[in-house]
């Protein structure tokens, strides 16, 4: 999750700078403290971050289009991370068991409570950011075969060109019983839409919204992962939580896909393991 990439754009579009260009500045990690008006936190009030607990009236705007009510004025959680906590702490034995776990391009503000819980089982990675445990590809991980509990991975596959490579190399280091956590933009509306002619990240943004992203992902994802080795199931917010709990951790209308190994998947009962 990068911070202040709005301001970048033109120079982005003008220049047209590649991702590694603009995503190697390590500002961009830095989450800016807030300074609201008079330079006041928002007041406590009936809005829960589940990450931090912090009750809040209000949340802060975030993203390219300088989304309302979105940011976590303690942690930084966005609505995806509220929605990814709530179901690694509900329908997972994430918080309750130690398992060895890969976290791509990991958020500030789920990567402290992550590794507090499973210490040296617990490795990031990141092409870009210099934090990380690893830097590399996901279409070329330094790792052994089977070697992961759970993969985590959110909004980053519509980031890779290859994306089916990366989703092999993510069935290959997963243990058989093992599972991946995968979020994106999803549009449950329709296929997913992808152009190679959309070359530029200007071209990007305006196709996709975002200036690297290669994609937006919809219906035929569950037969994309199959091709790639995963058996996946499409959770939604809207199903898992109630309204007044969305409401409350002000988590929209979004989508994660939990995967197992093929092998494994016809063995594998419920949503933990």
């Amino acid at each position: 999750m990068l911070h202040g990439l709005s301001r970048l754009l033109p120079a982005i579009a003008d220049q047209n700078l590649d991702e590694a260009a603009v995503y190697r500045r390590e500002s961009l990690y830095e989450r800016p403290r807030y300074e609201g008006a008079h330079g006041l936190i928002p007041a406590a009030g009936p809005l829960l971050c589940p990450l931090c607990g912090r009750e809040a009236a209000r949340f802060l705007p975030f993203g390219l289009g300088g989304r309302r009510n979105a940011r976590c004025p303690d942690c930084g959680s966005l609505e995806r991370h509220r929605f990814l906590w709530s179901f690694l702490a509900e329908r997972t034995d994430v918080l309750r068991r130690s398992l060895r776990i890969l976290h791509t391009a990991p958020e500030p503000c789920l990567e402290p409570l992550l590794r507090a819980r499973h210490g040296r089982r617990y490795v990031t990675l990141d092409r870009f950011n210099p934090a990380a445990d690893v830097q590399a590809d996901l279409t070329d991980l330094p790792f052994p075969d089977g070697r992961f509990d759970l993969v985590l991975s959110s909004h980053v596959l519509e980031h890779v060109p290859d994306d089916r490579a990366a989703l092999r190399e993510i069935a290959r280091v997963l243990k058989p019983s093992g599972r991946a956590v995968l979020l994106f933009p999803y549009d449950p509306k329709g296929p997913t839409r992808e152009d190679p002619a959309m070359d530029t990240p200007a071209k990007r943004l305006a196709a996709f919204g975002h200036p690297y992203h290669y994609r937006i992902y919809g219906t035929d994802t569950p037969q994309r992962m199959a091709e790639a080795g995963l058996d996946a199931t499409l959770v939604a917010s809207t199903a898992m939580l109630s309204a007044h709990r969305r409401r409350r951790r002000r988590i929209n209308r979004n989508h994660l896909f939990l995967a197992r190994p093929r092998a494994a998947a016809g063995r594998a009962s419920g949503e933990g393991s």
